[in-house]
């Protein structure tokens, strides 16, 4: 099992904390170190559908978003 890493989840898994990388190949490594196996596609999707609707490139919904307190990229765009 292999988590793969677009756009989104690049964004979505920098901009919060998970992983600190400046690839998407680095991403992969980074959380596929932390992700259990068993969850690698959950993750995926999760991490996903929560750029898609919440942490949008542009114009990220922070106030809608349900791990803001947990975030690292508040403390960028305060």
């Amino acid at each position: 099992p292999r988590i793969a890493v677009d756009t989104h989840v690049f964004r979505v898994s920098n901009r919060i904390g998970i992983v600190s990388a400046k690839t998407t190949d680095l991403t992969q490594i980074q959380l596929e170190k932390i992700v259990p196996k068993k969850w690698l596609m959950v993750a995926h999707h999760l991490l996903i559908l929560h750029g898609r609707r919440i942490c949008k490139s542009q114009k990220p919904k922070c106030n809608r978003c349900s791990i803001y307190s947990f975030c690292q990229y508040k403390n960028k765009i305060i």
